[in-house]
């Protein structure tokens, strides 16, 4: 009898025990429990009989729940951002450099026009004279007192026939008189007549030609009164020009007196000159014209 009363509590505490794990699986699977659990259960069993037994029964159930959760979460983004600046506005800045002309004067000849040698001789003719109590000088005159003269030389060097020169003449100092002191200005007589200088040919100026080119058709006076300015001799070729001037004391002294003498080799320059500038509207053959 007690034997069946051990199975019978022995088969109960089992069935409970199994009760017990499958209650556990329950709850495992519905509360999403851990992946392993451990369910204990001790149940102990009194049986009062006249004979006392006392049977404790430990069962340990083990359960293993794998759960293998695989989260594949691919996200690509690829954005792709392509950024392209194309200048199309080209500005070329191109520097030409130009170069500086220098422009020297060219004569060009026309029909009215030609380019003539022009040169300048200063002349000092007449007498200063020391005593000037019925003309009184304020400050210092033109020229010391003295009696001056002056002579030009004009020689054709060419071979190339004879050449027409003209002469004309500016005063500064007419008769003893400044005309010509600035702001005044002097101005030309008119030209002379056309005449033929020949193959090395030479010929001058004085003072009285000088005399005579200001004043046609009148003697010069002696001693000439104190006449200063320019002789200016155009010619169609190069020329030579030299200019003397000598210088004494006053004929008023009549004590002796050196001579001081000056010589001057006058330059040409190229000029252009219309032929309206000659009285007689006259221009030298072309042949006559040189490019020197």
């Amino acid at each position: 009898m007690v034997g069946k009363r051990w199975l019978f509590s022995a088969l109960g505490l089992v069935l409970v025990a199994m009760l017990a794990a499958f209650g556990t699986m329950l709850r495992s699977t519905a509360s999403a429990s851990p992946a392993q659990q451990v369910a204990t259960s001790t149940i102990t069993t009194t049986a009062t009989e006249p004979i006392t037994s006392t049977a404790t029964i430990t069962a340990t159930t083990i359960v293993t729940e794998t759960s293998t959760a695989t989260e594949t979460s691919t996200a690509i983004a690829t954005e792709t951002s392509t950024a392209t600046e194309t200048p199309t506005a080209a500005v070329t800045t191109t520097s030409t450099a130009v170069p500086t002309t220098t422009n020297t004067p060219t004569v060009t000849p026309n029909p009215t026009s030609r380019p003539f040698w022009s040169f300048a001789a200063k002349f000092v003719c007449g007498e200063q004279l020391a005593d000037q109590s019925e003309q009184p000088i304020a400050g210092e005159p033109a020229v010391k007192p003295g009696n001056y003269a002056t002579e030009i030389n004009i020689h054709n060097p060419h071979y190339l026939g004879p050449i027409q020169i003209r002469q004309k003449a500016l005063l500064l100092v007419d008769r003893g008189a400044p005309v010509g002191r600035a702001p005044a200005t002097a101005k030309p007589s008119a030209f002379s007549p056309l005449f033929a200088l020949p193959d090395d040919g030479a010929t001058m100026m004085d003072c009285n030609g000088i005399w005579e080119l200001l004043n046609p058709g009148t003697t010069p006076p002696v001693p000439m009164p104190l006449t200063i300015g320019y002789l200016v001799i155009v010619s169609p070729a190069d020329l030579d020009v030299v200019s003397v001037t000598t210088a004494t004391t006053s004929t008023s002294n009549l004590e002796p007196a050196g001579i001081a003498l000056e010589t001057v080799a006058v330059e040409g320059k190229r000029v252009l000159i219309p032929a309206t500038a000659f009285p007689d509207r006259l221009l030298p053959r072309n042949s006559e014209f040189t490019d020197e």
